[in-house]
């Protein structure tokens, strides 16, 4: 790719990649004001710890409570709230004693939404994490998250809107648990994709609504990812929303890593009781070539002549090689620090290769004496491998993957390998053996590739005792996947 420049800029000038600064719509600002002071009618303090401009605080205006707003930038936000520019990060990391935050009833928050590598993160990585513990310091929203939470007093309300990676990211769990040990949730809710796109980004987001002090047996609110924004301001003007028990949004098996889950029907949360794909069969990754040009062609030739597969992606059941790897490649092992060969005794051994980046989740068969990369690879016997093969590009295992286990874009060998297997019975098995077979002989394109999910659906649904609506709803999900993930 050439170079140029990355600044996303506001109509005021601000670069907002530099400071993750994104104005908050005002359907979620509003929600924000009628939700909180249904809860509290009447708050003595209002306080946003990265006001921006005051989007989140405006509609407390008339609520006859103070509004305070702190930041590390001035954006001029118009005088009708107490600001004060100063870093909430590094007030909330000093002794509470001595941080001088304000006793806030209600705090609202839309985090900057900057990465791990920002300079700010850098430079003050080590006392956050000192602070507030390793996973916190992941990136700043995770950083607000925590930092809000713990310098807020019992009983205070708590709006947030921000990244959702932290439901089900492996490296948010100790956040997860926090969330849970240290507050009551009143509402989770999935947002659109589309609903900052006017500011240059697609963004997966969700809101929070908080309490200090522990759960009890209250409901939640939840409400799934709308497609469009227009759809999410209906359900927040309306307040559509259902509700569960507390136990429904979260997975709670030692399996697991307490994933917050969204209108995830019973019936696939059950399947979350049965044995995983990794107590089964050997998920592995393989090489991880620190260069791939060096040691890969995309065409091969002389020197390149072993397959390599690294990511299925889009394409299902049948895929070419994704390059050839280097003849010498494990020469290249000893020689080079970077160059880096795991499960050796799995290399050359037919299996399943696992998609590892893109949206939907999907996988191919992994020929014999070829090698892999680290996405993750499956390694059963002969008589599981095409069965499982259908599962593995099955609706069902497309949802489990992205709208259970993991909403981000990239899938490792350990979440594929906490997929559930449900008990298939044999002649279950058999359809399904039957049907790989026949989309891998027929090497399916996107037009045809529906007609083989869908007998396969229909078999794994069967075995699961799926209720019709449930199976409707996954279908939907898949369909939209992009969206709805």
């Amino acid at each position: 790719m050439g170079r140029h420049s990355k600044a996303v800029l506001t109509g005021a000038g601000i670069d907002r990649r530099d400071t993750g600064y994104y104005s908050t719509p005002e359907p979620v600002a509003e929600f924000f004001r009628r939700k909180l002071l249904s809860l509290n009618p009447a708050p003595k303090l209002v306080f946003d710890p990265c006001a921006g401009r005051g989007e989140l605080l405006a509609p407390f205006q008339d609520c006859g409570a103070r509004l305070c707003g702190f930041d590390i930038m001035d954006m001029q936000p118009g005088g009708f709230f107490e600001f004060e520019r100063r870093d909430f990060l590094l007030a909330a990391a000093a002794a509470p004693d001595s941080n001088g935050l304000p006793d806030a009833d209600i705090i609202v928050a839309n985090p900057p939404y900057n990465c791990h590598e920002h300079d700010y993160l850098r430079e003050h990585k080590k006392r956050f994490a000192l602070a507030f513990g390793r996973g916190a310091a992941l990136n700043l929203y995770s950083l607000f998250i925590h930092a809000i939470i713990r310098s807020a007093k019992p009983g205070c309300l708590i709006g947030l809107i921000t990244f959702d990676s932290f439901l089900t990211a492996r490296g948010h769990e100790e956040l997860r648990r926090f969330i849970r040990r240290e507050c009551r949730i009143h509402s989770l809710l999935l947002c659109p994709t589309d609903l900052f796109r006017d500011q240059g980004a697609d963004v997966r987001t969700a809101i929070l609504v908080l309490q200090k002090g522990p759960q009890g047996a209250q409901r939640i609110e939840v409400a799934g990812r709308p497609e469009t924004t227009a759809g999410f301001r209906q359900v927040l003007r309306t307040d559509a929303f259902r509700t569960c028990a507390p136990e429904d949004v979260c997975l709670s098996s030692p399996r697991d890593r307490g994933e917050f889950v969204v209108e995830v029907p019973q019936a696939v949360r059950a399947l979350f009781a049965m044995p995983r794909l990794g107590e089964k069969f050997p998920c592995k990754t393989g090489i991880s070539t620190g260069n791939d040009r060096t040691y890969l062609s995309r065409e091969r030739r002389e020197g390149f002549s072993v397959p390599f597969y690294k990511n299925p992606g889009k394409r299902r059941f049948y895929t070419e090689p994704d390059a050839w790897l280097r003849d010498d490649y494990k020469t290249a092992a000893q020689n080079r620090k970077n160059f880096i060969i795991r499960n050796r005794p799995y290399i050359g051994r037919p299996g399943i290769a696992c998609s590892s980046m893109g949206v939907a989740f999907g996988a191919a068969i992994l020929p014999e004496d070829s090698a892999f990369g680290v996405n993750a690879n499956l390694f059963p016997k002969e008589k599981n491998r095409w069965w499982l093969l259908a599962y593995l590009n099955s609706s069902l295992c497309n949802y489990l993957v992205r709208g259970v286990l993991l909403r981000s874009n990239m899938i490792t060998a350990g979440y594929v390998a906490r997929i559930p297997v449900p008990d298939m019975p044999a002649a279950v098995r058999q359809k399904l053996e039957q049907t790989a077979r026949e989309a891998y002989e027929a090497r399916p394109g996107a037009a045809e590739l529906p007609g083989f999910i869908e007998k396969i659906d229909e078999a794994v649904f069967d075995a699961c005792g799926m209720p019709d609506p449930d199976r409707d709803g996954i279908r939907e999900f898949c369909a939209k996947i992009v969206e709805r993930t």
